[in-house]
């Protein structure tokens, strides 16, 4: 069976933005789902969360998520745009960790075509009355939303694009282990070397 220590850094490179393409389209991949940290300067430590790969722009290498404007996630990044995620797919023994830069997106183009082509069950989400985190009473229902709150929905909807710096990838093999680091700019593959799993 092939592994990445049989393959050119380029190749590497390439095979990494196919299988986070597929995450992006594909709810079954091990990549749709990956943890996205930030940095919590009141806390002093790092916040992670499960979030939903939406979109994978492969010619500047940005990486798409959706999330609520009231949350957490969204002070850390006004506060500290850098940025860690963390993929693995169990099926192919292939861990990705990546540095990033993230912004929220200003592109209100693209978050409105995003928002009108979105389930009703994904829209749900930014109908809840307080931020995410927030204290609260009881659990909610979705029956409970008010889905015609004018103040929320679309109001708080965000896109957040993760501009990669770095890879770590990792994978996982009986005859060996195999680890490789590549810094990226602009989309672009501009070093690459092997290191120790």
């Amino acid at each position: 069976m092939e592994t990445i220590r049989d393959k050119s850094f380029t190749d590497i490179y390439s095979h990494i933005l196919g299988e986070i393409e597929r995450g992006s389209v594909d709810r079954k991949h091990g990549f749709h789902l990956f943890n996205f940290s930030t940095y919590d300067e009141d806390s002093g430590y790092p916040d992670s969360r499960i979030v939903v790969l939406r979109k994978l722009v492969k010619n500047s290498f940005t990486l798409r998520f959706h999330t609520d404007f009231r949350s957490r996630k969204v002070k850390h990044l006004e506060k500290n745009f850098k940025s860690f995620l963390l993929f693995y797919n169990q099926k192919s023994k292939l861990q990705i960790r990546i540095k990033c830069d993230s912004y929220l997106s200003s592109d209100e183009k693209t978050k409105k075509d995003t928002w009108d082509k979105s389930q009703e069950i994904s829209r749900r989400c930014y109908y809840v009355p307080k931020a995410p985190s927030s204290d609260i009473e009881k659990p909610i229902f979705n029956d409970d939303l008010n889905v015609e709150d004018e103040n929320l929905g679309y109001k708080v909807f965000s896109i957040v694009d993760a501009n990669v710096v770095q890879l770590d990838v990792l994978e996982l093999n009986y005859s060996g282990h195999v680890r490789v680091r590549m810094d990226v700019k602009d989309g672009n593959l501009v070093s690459s070397k092997w290191i120790m799993p």
